[in-house]
């Protein structure tokens, strides 16, 4: 009996079938890759506004900021942004929050999680709140960096600062704050200063499947911003490894990274794209204010 062969056609026309099989398993079986990153860019932008909407508010009643004063109790002042940024879905609870939530424990069961993450050391015990969308949400204790200001070396600038981590996922896997053989984590950090900043931290900084900036240009200068590159390289556009904690806050990292070796913080194996200034921002003196600004990309 005479067997039909396949011609060219047809068997370009079947691997090519396979082929878009094997991707929409892999996407249903490894949704990280797309869901993760999508996650990140919202997750980012509803920590701003609650950040920025408590910092207002609180400044307006001529109150401090968790974390503003003499001393101030680097327990107590997480418990206090915690209640600050999470709208508990109890009555009795006394909550002015932004983000709403399905487990609150800002109150008597707020816990913080160790000011150096060394290892997967997230469990609901020590969670702050977990909010509406599953995600959940952890909290150091205030920490401080000193920082010597670029414009005047002389000058040491004291920031506070809490570390926000979030599990971008909730119980989906890989719930870890430290890269994988996959390249991708779900829980992932942000510096919160008691400025009212919130800065993005951590490996999410060396990888645009998260968030992307550019660096905008000083207006004499065109074109006006850069293309698109990780937050990491912006900075190194931008400022060249100077931080300028007065005048620009997206400036700072270096200080943090050093502080935070050996553990989720630190940034292994990235060597930016941009190691010198762009030219529009070099400064003529190393006195000399930054010329540029890093902004972040639109996430949506």
């Amino acid at each position: 009996m005479n067997k039909k062969a396949y011609n060219l056609a047809e068997m370009v026309m079947v691997i090519a079938i396979i082929g878009f099989i094997v991707m929409l398993l892999y996407n249903t079986i490894n949704p990280s890759y797309k869901a993760v990153p999508l996650a990140y860019s919202r997750v980012f932008t509803s920590l701003e506004d609650a950040i920025y909407n408590s910092y207002e508010k609180i400044k307006q009643k001529n109150a401090l900021f968790p974390g503003e004063g003499q001393n101030p109790d680097p327990f107590k002042s997480a418990q206090q942004l915690c209640k600050l940024i999470a709208a508990s879905p109890f009555e009795e609870e006394e909550s002015s929050g932004y983000i709403n939530t399905v487990v609150y424990n800002c109150g008597e069961n707020f816990q913080t999680v160790p000011e150096y993450i060394r290892s997967n050391t997230f469990n609901e015990s020590n969670m702050a709140f977990q909010a509406t969308n599953s995600m959940k949400f952890y909290i150091s204790p205030l920490q401080q960096v000193k920082i010597k200001n670029a414009v005047s070396e002389k000058q040491i600038v004291t920031i506070r600062y809490f570390i926000v981590w979030v599990d971008l996922n909730g119980k989906k896997r890989p719930n870890s704050a430290f890269i994988n053989k996959k390249g991708i984590i779900d829980i992932v950090p942000f510096i919160v200063t008691t400025r009212g900043n919130v800065l993005p931290a951590g490996y999410p900084t060396t990888d645009m499947r998260y968030f992307s900036a550019y660096v905008q240009y000083p207006l004499d200068n065109t074109p006006m911003s850069s293309q698109s590159r990780t937050y990491y390289d912006a900075q190194t556009a931008a400022f060249n490894g100077r931080e300028y904690p007065f005048y620009d806050v997206f400036s700072i990292r270096d200080s943090i990274l050093r502080q935070h070796q050996g553990t989720a913080l630190e940034i292994k194996s990235f060597s930016p794209q941009s190691s010198t200034y762009d030219k529009p921002c070099k400064i003529k003196k190393s006195t000399d204010e930054p010329l540029c600004k890093v902004e972040i990309n639109d996430r949506f």
